[in-house]
C-alpha cells in the first residue's frame, strides 16, 4: 500500500485557532485546538498531540473530545453528547488482549478515561493523525490504521479509538485520514489502576509512534 506523503493542504485543517494576546486560542468549533501539540516538526504528514485537562484556559475531557471526533462537523458542537451516534466513516475501539470487554464500548472508554484520571497527571488522552490520502481503497486504509491500533494494544497494552474520516463524502478539499485516540494507560488491571505510559504523554511520543507508523504502513506487521 502506498501512502500520501503530501501534508500541506492537510495540516491547514488540523487547527481553526486564532492568535490573541501572543498566543493561540482553543476553537469551540475545532476539538484538535484543544490540544497541546509538539512543536518539533511533523513528519510524513502525520500529527502528535496530548489532549490534557487543561489547555490555554479551557477545561478538556476525554468523553467530549472523543465524541467530537468521531461525530463530525459545526452542527456537532452543541449537540446532547450522551447519544452515541458517529456520522465519521468508521469509527472502532481496539483493546489489549487482557482489556475489560466493557471498555470496547468507546463511550464507557472515554468516561473511564475522564474518571479515574490521576490528579497528578494532565494527559488525558495522546492523539495520532496518519494520512491515508492514496490508499488504493478505503477498505484497505481501513485495514492499515486498525491493525496499527492492533500493534500498540499487543505491544503496549494500550486501548484506541479508531476514526476513519473520509472529507470527500461531504465535498471538502482534504485527504483521506485517519485518527487514533489513544488512552495512554495500561489496561491490564484496568483504566483506575493502569500506569501511564509515560513516553506517549510527552513529546517523545511523537518520535516512537512515527518510527512505529513508518514501519507499519511499509508492510511491516500488516496482518
Amino acid at each position: 500500500m502506498k501512502l500520501s506523503n503530501d501534508s500541506s493542504a492537510y495540516l491547514c485543517h488540523l487547527r481553526c485557532t486564532k492568535k490573541a494576546e501572543g498566543r493561540w486560542e482553543p476553537c469551540d468549533k475545532d476539538p484538535s485546538s484543544w490540544l497541546y501539540l509538539n512543536p518539533q516538526p511533523v513528519t510524513e504528514g502525520t500529527s502528535f498531540g496530548v489532549l490534557r485537562k487543561t489547555f490555554w484556559g479551557r477545561v478538556n475531557s476525554g468523553h467530549e473530545f472523543g465524541w467530537r471526533k468521531t461525530h463530525l462537523g459545526p452542527d456537532f458542537a452543541g449537540s446532547d453528547q450522551s447519544v452515541w451516534a458517529p456520522n465519521a466513516e468508521r469509527v472502532e475501539v481496539v483493546l489489549p488482549a487482557k482489556a475489560d470487554d466493557l471498555l470496547s464500548d468507546p463511550c464507557e472508554l472515554l468516561r473511564q478515561t475522564d474518571k479515574f484520571a490521576a490528579p497528578n497527571k494532565q494527559a488525558l488522552l495522546t492523539y495520532w493523525t496518519m494520512p491515508l490520502g492514496t490508499a488504493e481503497r478505503l477498505h484497505i486504509a481501513w485495514e492499515c490504521v486498525r491493525s496499527f491500533a492492533r500493534l500498540i494494544a499487543c505491544e503496549r497494552d494500550l486501548g484506541s479509538i479508531v476514526a476513519l474520516h473520509s472529507p470527500g463524502v461531504i465535498g471538502a478539499d482534504f485527504p483521506l485520514h485517519a485518527h487514533l485516540l489513544i488512552v495512554p494507560r495500561k489496561l491490564g488491571w484496568g483504566i483506575k489502576h493502569g500506569p501511564y505510559d509515560q513516553t506517549l504523554i510527552r513529546d517523545d511520543g511523537q518520535e516512537i509512534l512515527g518510527r512505529l507508523w513508518a514501519s507499519h504502513r511499509n508492510g511491516e506487521g500488516i496482518s
